[in-house]
């Protein structure tokens, strides 16, 4: 299932979610209201949670609905996405003062703010209010929930996966929840697998590199005639790499007539390449004949 569809799937249980109690239907709404910017929201699906029509519309539910309607319109305008404006007290909202009511208002705010995000790496969950009052209620119910999170303008991101994944349980989304869970699995997973993945194909670079300068170190060797006058060690494991161009200093060292390790390996081609860099400097300088004229 691609991203798209897990997240509608997400909205879509927010929406069918069942409410228990007033107390519940009061402090949603309450987030819900509160996350718009001047009662007046996009996401339709918003909408239809306050006032139907659906499963469990939170308006009629509430603890004030029979003396507080919420009259509501729609707003259209060219190049733009439809809208619906709710008319409403902000006074006999309710506000959370406990862990289970910041529960309660999170879930709706995070009907009208809140979003799941998958970039390359890592993933996200954020809730962006549009005023001061707002935020400092948000971080309030946050702070109320022992949730981690960070704030940058109105803006409150988790990107704990355990904290995020303990937010959409209680805002009602539990198998969203759990979808997400194996969504982080699995890009875990896969990163894993693409990080040794690259850090083998480095190292098979590195060993051919390193195995290319010594074969060429080998060659200067034979072409000084210098191998034969290498000690019998140094001169089969020169011999070794010119049979087995691709080998490892690993596998190198295992096939010497007394094995070694890789570190020693290593240090019998440095002092290869110290005796040869030894010789060409003794050599004498040959002098051009048309300097002596």
């Amino acid at each position: 299932m691609d991203r798209d569809l897990r997240l509608a799937s997400l909205w879509d249980e927010w929406l069918a979610s069942p409410i228990r109690s007033r107390t519940q239907a009061d402090l949603e709404v309450s987030g819900l209201l509160l996350g718009m910017r001047n009662f007046t929201t996009t996401r339709l699906r918003a909408a239809r949670r306050l006032t139907g029509p659906g499963k469990f519309p939170l308006w009629p539910l509430t603890s004030y609905a029979r003396t507080h309607p919420l009259p509501i319109s729609m707003i259209t305008r060219p190049n733009h996405r439809p809208s619906v404006k709710f008319i409403c007290t902000r006074k006999i909202l309710k506000l959370p003062k406990t862990p289970r009511a910041s529960w309660y208002w999170l879930k709706g705010l995070w009907g009208s703010t809140g979003g799941l995000y998958f970039p390359k790496s890592g993933y996200y969950l954020t809730l962006i209010v549009s005023d001061p009052e707002t935020a400092a209620i948000t971080r309030s119910a946050l702070g109320l929930t022992g949730l981690s999170w960070s704030e940058r303008r109105h803006e409150f991101t988790i990107r704990s996966h355990d904290d995020a994944t303990t937010f959409l349980c209680n805002a009602g989304m539990p198998a969203g929840a759990l979808d997400f869970d194996n969504m982080a699995l699995m890009r875990s997973v896969r990163n894993r697998a693409t990080r040794e993945s690259n850090y083998d194909s480095a190292n098979i670079a590195r060993t051919l590199k390193a195995a290319g300068e010594q074969a060429e170190l080998a060659r200067k060797i034979i072409a000084e005639g210098m191998l034969d006058a290498l000690p019998a060690n140094l001169r089969e494991l020169a011999e070794l790499r010119l049979e087995y161009p691709e080998e490892s200093l690993g596998g190198l060292g295992k096939k010497l007539t007394s094995p070694v390790t890789k570190a020693t390996v290593r240090y019998m081609w440095r002092k290869i390449k110290e005796i040869l860099d030894g010789s060409l400097n003794s050599k004498p300088c040959r002098a051009n004949p048309q300097t002596l004229l």
